[in-house]
């Protein structure tokens, strides 16, 4: 009879065996059980998972998904309003389906019905953001081998689906914009706002964040904290990435508006919000979008959304033949991922190199009859 080598099995004082071995996580792990080829088999078994690369640590298996969101919503590596936009998360799209439920019961068949579910009452940003933190807390079960690998495998599951692909303002459009705030008293404190949106890139929170104190010489501007609603509360705190705490120059025309900005509708105070309501609180996300649109149909722009500011500010920095790097810098970008997106829109510009090319070959091309041609 082959001798065994994997684990061991010992008979106790009761008359039961134990079946122990020593596992990949360095920890050792005991079964009982009535009958001795019952804890030989068993050992087996964990032997052959080991093999398959699809062993799970035993005490792991039980834990439900609501139990290792509670961990992960305590991590201390979470940015405060992360943090609150997770919880808020959690709580409406998925305590409910998911925080009872075994991690090693959760299958992608699950996932794909919770998703669809989800879909028919969730908005597209929502949902996104929902299955990304469900993703994020099923990867700690798949560090921890309490499942063998993610069951969250929808393609593009964590991106929100627009109703139309994004689109880029003109130059020409952003400034038409602007001057319409500008005309109407009630909404030409924002008319800064468009601009540095449109020519600076900076992200909606970034920029309702900023401080008097963050308006440096140079025309330079310093993003050092972003801001938003959660849970109906004001949530300030660290830029959406490490990478979003930078300092952006923006054109001598939008530096000089925003020169004129602070002196008519900016509080002395070094902090006092450089983009507030008319009492010097936060810009509400719902109150822009309504006096973005409002501005955008008086001047006959076809659809657009006032994120598409952010895209316009990335697209026109593209449109100067900046590099993947200054465009990551610019726009506060971890990875050159979004980056080559805004150099790809940028592509449209073929045409205009090519009569730029014409020109030079006819400049080349005709050549003066005071030159003396060769022989």
């Amino acid at each position: 009879m082959a001798k065994r080598t994997f684990g061991s099995v010992d008979r106790l004082p009761s008359g039961r065996y134990r079946a122990r071995y020593l596992g990949p996580d360095g920890r050792r792990h005991t079964k009982i059980f009535v009958a001795k080829a019952d804890a030989w088999a068993w050992l087996a078994s964990e032997q052959t998972d080991l093999l398959r690369k699809s062993w799970r640590a035993p005490n792991a298996k039980g834990r439900t998904v609501g139990e290792y969101a509670e961990d992960y919503l305590a991590r201390n590596d979470l940015r405060e309003g992360t943090r609150v936009l997770y919880k808020g998360l959690w709580r409406h799209h998925l305590a409910e389906p998911w925080a009872a439920v075994p991690v090693d019961e959760v299958t992608p068949a699950s996932v794909r019905s919770w998703h669809a579910q989800a879909g028919r009452t969730t908005g597209p940003t929502a949902l996104a953001q929902s299955y990304r933190l469900l993703r994020a807390i099923l990867n700690v079960a798949v560090a921890d081998e309490a499942i063998a690998s993610n069951p969250c495998r929808l393609r593009g599951g964590g991106t929100p689906r627009a109703s139309r692909p994004s689109r880029a303002l003109t130059a020409v459009e952003a400034l038409q914009l602007a001057e319409q705030l500008g005309r109407d008293r009630r909404t030409e404190r924002y008319r800064a706002l468009v601009l540095v949106l449109a020519f600076g890139g900076l992200r909606f929170g970034e920029a309702t964040a900023l401080r008097r104190s963050d308006v440096l010489p140079g025309g330079r501007v310093r993003v050092e904290r972003s801001v938003r609603r959660v849970g109906g509360q004001w949530v300030s705190g660290e830029p959406k990435t490490d990478a979003g705490h930078r300092t952006v120059t923006l054109p001598a025309g939008v530096a000089a508006a925003l020169e004129d900005h602070l002196e008519k509708h900016v509080r002395p105070s070094p902090d006092a919000l450089l983009f507030s309501t008319s009492s010097g609180g936060y810009l509400a996300r719902s109150n822009w979008n309504s006096t973005f649109r409002r501005a955008a149909d008086a001047i006959g722009l076809p659809a657009v959304r006032p994120h598409e500011l952010r895209h316009t500010g990335a697209t026109l920095a593209a449109a100067t033949g900046a590099t993947t790097k200054e465009l990551m810098r610019r726009l506060g970008h971890s990875s050159p991922a979004a980056a080559l997106l805004y150099q790809h829109a940028a592509d449209d510009r073929d045409a205009d190199i090519a009569r730029a090319l014409d020109a030079m070959l006819a400049a080349l091309t005709e050549t003066p009859d005071d030159i003396d041609r060769p022989e």
